[in-house]
């Protein structure tokens, strides 16, 4: 395999998470990624070159400008770099940006940094940044309700750059939406959620399309043409209740759908839910198995049921909002889901986390040996 040292074009760049200092005649790399030090000894002209390492030079003109004979005598420090991730692997940095276009480009210029840093780590396959944010442009993510906590995840995603967000309510901005979200203001008290966030999405990010779905949900069938070819499905609606949601979506999604079930808040708690990824985690089926058997609460009825309206405050609906819409993009770009085979909540007193395993049942009749 070539080395990227004998491409005359190639640009070396340092990655941006990387730190270098100076101890002497050593230098430290800080890898704010995986958050290591790497340290290795260097001449003077290694420490000339260090600086010099923006991707805008290449091997021959590097050479030339720390004072070397030849391209040789700064291979071994380049190769090091190389075999130490150190280096990037963007084979024009700013040029890869700009086929986005200048305008996107610059709008999504920390992200792209970002996921260029994600490839520079291997945590992706890809070489550029740029192909990640194509992946999101290409991604079609359906949220179903737009309140405290689907509208932050809507906005999050807008922001992000998802090419097209299909958001499913039924409901109508109240006044006390406002304090809990950050799409709709006091001009859109009485217009559907749905129309008021597709305007305010828009209005942020121009290369989002939104798709509006006023609709209530009553079972699975409501969900067909709303999922269908969809990448990714979050549950962000509470009625008529937050199970039963997660149970219409689980069915819905059953062919082949990824999805993100149980998220929301109420005074204390946070809860993040689970990703179901058909076909390879545990489902929604297993999820209850586990829960319902807690405090031997399989056969009990419900006498007083959730209440419609909890105490909340927006801080708290973002708070759990992030964690989602970052599990979200993660399915979307192909890096690992953090929440399959497991529930999380938050304690959102002591911001401590809680964490069940759950594990996928052979038995299980939706998802196991017997459902398949």
């Amino acid at each position: 395999m070539e080395s990227r040292l004998d491409v005359p074009t190639w640009r070396p760049r340092l990655r941006d998470s990387v730190i270098v200092q100076r101890d002497g005649d050593e230098l430290l790399f800080i890898c704010t990624g995986d958050r290591t030090v790497k340290r290795f000894s260097a001449d003077e002209r290694a420490m000339r070159l260090l600086p010099l390492l923006t991707g805008r030079k290449t091997v021959a003109e590097l050479a030339e400008a720390v004072g070397a004979a030849s391209v040789e005598e700064i291979r071994p420090v380049l190769q090091v770099l190389e075999e130490e991730r150190l280096l990037s692997k963007a084979s024009d940095f700013d040029g890869d940006f700009l086929t986005l276009g200048s305008r996107r480009a610059y709008y999504y210029d920390r992200q792209l940094r970002l996921f260029q840093d994600f490839c520079d780590e291997e945590l992706l396959a890809d070489l550029s940044g740029v192909d990640v944010q194509r992946r999101l442009d290409g991604a079609t993510v359906v949220i179903c309700g737009v309140g405290g906590l689907g509208g932050w995840i809507a906005h999050l995603l807008g922001l992000a750059g998802v090419g097209t967000l299909r958001l499913c309510d039924f409901d109508r901005v109240e006044l006390t939406d406002l304090a809990r979200q950050p799409l709709f203001t006091v001009e859109d008290v009485g217009r559907s959620k749905v129309d008021a966030a597709a305007a305010r999405i828009g209005d942020l990010n121009p290369h989002v399309t939104v798709e509006q779905f006023m609709r209530k949900m009553s079972g699975p069938d409501d969900l067909g043409d709303l999922v269908a070819g969809a990448d990714l499905v979050i549950a962000a609606a509470d009625e008529p209740s937050p199970v039963d949601v997660a149970t219409w979506i689980s069915e819905a999604c059953r062919e082949g759908i990824p999805h993100i079930i149980g998220g929301g808040y109420a005074y204390h708690l946070g809860v993040v839910g689970t990703t179901v990824i058909p076909g390879r985690s545990a489902c929604w089926e297993c999820v209850r198995s586990v829960t319902l058997a807690e405090h031997g609460r399989a056969q009990a009825i419900t006498l007083i049921p959730r209440r419609q309206r909890t105490g909340g405050l927006g801080v708290l609906n973002g708070l759990v909002a992030s964690v989602l819409a970052w599990e979200a993009i993660r399915v979307v770009v192909g890096l690992p889901p953090a929440l399959t085979d497991r529930w999380l909540e938050i304690d959102l007193w002591s911001l401590t986390k809680r964490v069940r395993s759950i594990e996928r049942r052979p038995d299980c009749p939706a998802c196991g040996d017997a459902g398949a």
